[in-house]
């Protein structure tokens, strides 16, 4: 059957001229092409045999509908009016009438449908939300693909609007963006906005370190802070941004001299051959630091462990170390870090408590 023959068997349907053979020849179509079934839900709409016209059209488009439809109407009781046969020629003008209006409808319907469907999507926003201990990944919409770490947050749109790219990040993510040169790529934090076009790159932003990071692997990114919009930091591969936050239970005037003095630093990575450093490490569920203070290497080591770790003496949250955790449990990372830092542990639940190793004092005679 071809589109002019069901266009006819449709009208003559719609108006309630065809004949048995018509109806069936038309039936069995349709049975054949299912497909073609959601035409004859729209014309049932229109010439209300349908149950539930309101599932299949919105509301504006039967109104709209319904004018059209009581023209065509009046039209065809027009030319009835004045016919001087009994038997009515076969109405041409009301197929071309009756398919437009199928067309129209079907059209609209798919429409409006398609908008309604990117309109709910855009205004989905998904959030992800990391518990300690383990690691997430997530596909977004464009295809870019972000890693995101323990205890982190990450939030983004089920489909991007146009023209732009948009998420937000509380934690770490590693982000492999799809290149769009049209639609810049911007994630949020709270201390600052990373825009990038496609390139590979890694965020650290918690809300407790001391630090915020952006490691740039490949590819170009502009960092924009959140307290100096009008300052525009560009990283070129293998460089990293450090920002230093306010320190939490510091005076405000104390904290604005701090940041007057050291605000952000840009620092060039060392080069190596496989592209693996300190600062995306843990997308290995590795722990690597050189020369850092306990205290940092203890906040990854929670998120990693999920557990809580509490120090008996604060100068051991200075002491300086270095070394790599990788697939060790707990008590075998405890027992490398007594190798490095003379010190007790003791577990107490998801509790750690750490302190300096007591020393035996000797006597003499």
């Amino acid at each position: 059957m071809g589109k002019s023959r069901f266009i006819e068997l449709m009208a003559k349907s719609m108006d309630g001229s065809a004949n048995k053979e018509e109806l069936d020849e038309l039936e069995l179509f349709l049975n054949q092409h299912p497909g073609y079934k959601k035409i004859q839900q729209v014309t049932d709409a229109l010439t209300g045999t349908l149950n539930n016209d309101s599932e299949v059209l919105p509301t504006t488009i039967n109104s709209k509908l319904d004018e059209l439809w009581v023209k065509i109407k009046d039209s065809e009781e027009t030319e009835t009016e004045v016919s001087t046969t009994n038997v009515r020629p076969f109405n041409w003008r009301w197929i071309g009438a009756a398919a437009a209006v199928a067309v129209l409808a079907l059209f609209g319907f798919l429409f409006y449908n398609r908008q309604a469907k990117q309109q709910l999507d855009v205004a989905v926003t998904k959030k992800i939300d990391v518990p300690f201990g383990k690691m997430m990944q997530v596909t977004l919409s464009d295809g870019t693909k972000v890693k995101l770490n323990a205890g982190s947050h990450f939030s983004y749109p089920s489909v991007f609007q146009a023209g732009q790219r948009e998420v937000s990040l509380e934690g770490e993510g590693f982000f492999e963006v799809t290149k769009n040169p049209k639609r810049p790529f911007l994630v949020h934090t709270a201390g600052f906005t990373v825009k990038v076009l496609g390139t590979v790159f890694n965020v650290k932003a918690y809300r407790n370190d001391k630090t915020t990071e952006t490691t740039l692997l490949k590819g170009k990114v502009q960092v924009e802070l959140a307290d100096d919009p009008e300052k525009k930091i560009i990283l070129s591969p293998h460089e990293k941004l450090t920002i230093n936050n306010p320190a939490q239970g510091v005076p405000n005037q104390a904290v604005k001299t701090t940041v007057a003095k050291i605000k952000y630093e840009v620092a060039t990575l060392p080069v190596v051959s496989n592209d693996v450093y300190a600062e995306n490490a843990w997308i290995d569920h590795k722990i690597m630091f050189a020369n850092n203070d306990f205290e940092d290497v203890a906040r990854q080591m929670e998120r990693k462990y999920d557990v809580r770790i509490v120090f008996a003496d604060e100068a051991l949250k200075k002491e300086q170390i270095s070394g790599v955790l990788e697939n060790e449990s707990l008590d075998t990372a405890l027992n490398f870090l007594r190798q490095i830092v003379p010190l007790q542990s003791k577990i107490d639940g998801s509790t750690v408590y750490l302190s300096y190793k007591s020393k035996k004092i000797t006597t003499t005679n």
